[in-house]
């Protein structure tokens, strides 16, 4: 068994934790800051959030492609990604919104089944 190079599952890490900081931090609220600091209009920071969101998901997509590691680090790094975002998902979407709060509650149900089942992989005691 090849050992696990921790580069690829750290940095894929760092680049969840980013896409979802950007997610979270950055609004088009009128009292957010880059539209009362910076002079945008809410459909300016929209845009400029949502470019930053995706030109991370493009690194990361680009580490997940190209980056030489082995398969349990890869596996490792998607399953790492996914606990980032889920958890952020559970922690930072308002639910209670009636148009759609239930279908995205349903999916996130689903979407932890998941993170549950890949991380059993690594804790199992015989793969």
């Amino acid at each position: 068994m090849q050992s696990v190079r921790p580069y690829k599952p750290i940095i894929s890490a760092v680049l969840s934790f980013v896409a979802l900081a950007l997610l979270v931090f950055i609004n088009g609220d009128p009292n957010s800051f880059l539209v009362s600091g910076l002079q945008y209009t809410p459909a300016q920071a929209d845009a400029f959030k949502w470019t930053l969101v995706i030109v991370v998901g493009i690194l990361w997509l680009l580490v997940q492609v190209f980056w030489e590691a082995p398969a349990e680090s890869s596996r490792l790094s998607l399953a790492l990604t996914g606990s980032i975002l889920w958890l952020g998902l559970m922690l930072f979407f308002h639910f209670s919104d009636p148009s759609y709060g239930g279908t995205v509650a349903f999916f996130a149900l689903v979407g932890g089944l998941l993170v549950v089942i890949s991380w059993t992989h690594y804790l199992a005691d015989e793969f």
